[in-house]
């Protein structure tokens, strides 16, 4: 809408205080009005983090922060250099990560942007001023226009229903954000732990590995024992140190990749990790109705059905004004000042006297003028855009909650399947293989079997410990992407690993003798 108001710039005044007041009131009436119906938001202290907040601490018994000020970065370096005075644990790992990891924090820069734009949107149609003053000989006229969308300010709770429903969905958006890094930060320290208690192990066995090799040197000195028993000692040697090797390498690798997730800057020498996985529980969780947790509970699915909302809203404001673009009303209110000198002559004493009379004379006009804007086509083609629109989300809708059921099915076999596995090596394979290797050694002391048979089925100790390993492992991070599978932050699947190099090379190294 737009209202124009025009003053006398010389000093003059309008006829009356009222006539003076009417434009002004009257837009100040419409602006309060358009305030009354939309409802305008406010900035929440947190930046929208509350509902983050909540999740973190009821899903992770985790908190999040903000950080804005340098005050704010101080506080999360100590809290963080805390946290690594010890050896480092899961919960630990992803509390760092939660407060540290830039990543994240862009990621609520991204939600603070999201409120800007829906208190933006809950805001009255912004109001176009505009000021013109024209002069000529002996006129001089102001003009003054406030200029209002009337289309605007008449969808205003429409829009503003909209923008909060996609605010909403970035604060869920925000949330989900901080459940994938926890979820990401669960897998890498899983995996770096796994990888160190690997090089341990093969550390060991290679010492144990040098060692005969040495002896195997000294017999073959004296005569007591063949070139072949020390080629095949010393190759089983060689093996091991380049299983060592690579094991090294992927643990180093590992460890960077937490380091990343942690977002370390600095105190990346204070992060010490614990020797070996947590055990295995007692038993496996059971989880009943999994399916329906998951679809009460994930987060993207929330999402999914927010957007369906925020389209049927804007579906219904496109029905709505779907015959207009534009719709605006101006009120002009113009006065306009000029000025007319006359002169006389006369005789007095003698002389010519010239005498002026001034008159001044004031023009006020007003008016009302309506401008819209009708779409060629009567908005057919904005219409059919919000009906295609609004059945894509509900289809996406739908299949979202079929793959919700299917993840949350899949994550609890594999969590599932991960237990009976890892157990199953615990528990059988593991203590074989010792008996094995025990009836191995005393078979050959008492010079019943050869080197070569000893040295097999120490490379296949070695296989079945670095599998037990890695099953731990695949548990652990099939335990965690099952709770993530329900609540949302990361997508299952995230366990399926390939055999490390050090499991291949021993079983390669197993299978070439």
């Amino acid at each position: 809408m737009a209202l124009s108001e025009h003053r006398d710039p010389i000093g003059g005044r309008p006829d009356t205080a009222k006539k003076r007041l009417k434009p002004a009131r009257l837009g100040a009436l419409l602006i309060g009005a358009a305030t009354a119906l939309g409802g305008c938001a406010s900035y929440s202290p947190d930046g929208g983090l509350a509902v983050t907040r909540d999740i973190a601490a009821r899903e992770l018994r985790q908190e999040v922060v903000r950080v804005r000020e340098p005050a704010d970065s101080d506080r999360v370096r100590a809290r963080v250099t805390g946290l690594l005075r010890s050896p480092l644990t899961v919960d630990r790992a992803v509390q760092i990560a939660l407060i540290n990891n830039r990543g994240l924090q862009a990621a609520y820069n991204d939600l603070g942007i999201s409120e800007a734009l829906f208190v933006q949107a809950s805001l009255p149609p912004s109001p176009t001023l505009s000021l013109t003053r024209l002069a000529s000989t002996g006129a001089i006229e102001i003009e003054r226009q406030l200029l209002v969308n009337i289309l605007g300010l008449a969808t205003l709770p429409q829009r503003r229903a909209v923008a909060e429903v996609r605010f909403t969905q970035a604060q869920l958006r925000a949330a989900d954000e901080t459940l994938r890094l926890a979820g990401e930060t669960r897998r890498a320290y899983y995996r770096v732990v796994a990888s160190g208690q690997l090089v341990n192990f093969l550390a060991q066995t290679s010492t144990a590995a040098r060692t005969a090799s040495e002896l195997f040197k000294r017999l073959g000195e004296t005569g007591a024992v063949n070139r072949l028993d020390q080629a095949r000692e010393h190759v089983f040697y060689a093996d091991v140190a380049a299983q060592l090797a690579r094991a090294r390498l992927q643990h180093q690798a590992d460890r960077e990749r937490l380091i990343r997730v942690l977002g370390l800057w600095e105190n990346i020498a204070a992060l010490t990790l614990p020797a070996q996985l947590p055990g295995l529980p007692r038993r496996p969780a059971a989880r009943e109705a999994i399916e329906r947790e998951a679809l009460e509970k994930r987060l993207d699915l929330r999402i999914a059905r927010l957007e369906v909302d925020g389209v049927a809203r804007q579906l219904d404001l496109t029905q709505w004004s779907r015959f207009l673009n534009v719709l605006e009303l101006q009120g002009a209110l113009n006065n306009e000042r000029s000025t007319r000198t006359e002169r006389s002559y006369s005789l007095q004493g003698g002389q010519i006297v010239e005498s002026r009379q001034v008159e001044f004379e004031r023009t006020r006009v007003s008016g009302l003028s309506l401008e819209v804007q009708i779409p060629l086509d009567l908005g057919e083609s904005r219409l059919r855009d919000a009906r295609e629109t609004y059945l894509r989300s509900i289809n996406r809708l739908v299949e979202r909650g079929v793959n919700v059921r299917s993840e949350a099915r899949e994550a609890y076999q594999r969590y599932r399947g991960g237990f009976d596995f890892a157990r199953h090596y615990q528990s059988q394979i593991l203590p074989l293989r010792q008996i094995i290797a025990d009836e191995s050694q005393l078979r050959y002391n008492g010079m019943m079997v050869d080197v070569f048979s000893l040295l097999t089925e120490a490379r296949a100790r070695i296989a079945a410990n670095a599998a037990a390993i890695e099953a731990r492992r695949d548990f652990w991070i099939a335990h965690s992407d099952l709770q993530f599978a329900v609540i949302g932050g990361s997508s299952p699947g995230g366990s399926a690993e390939t055999p490390t190099t050090a499991v291949a090379g021993a079983q390669g190294g197993a299978a070439a003798h």
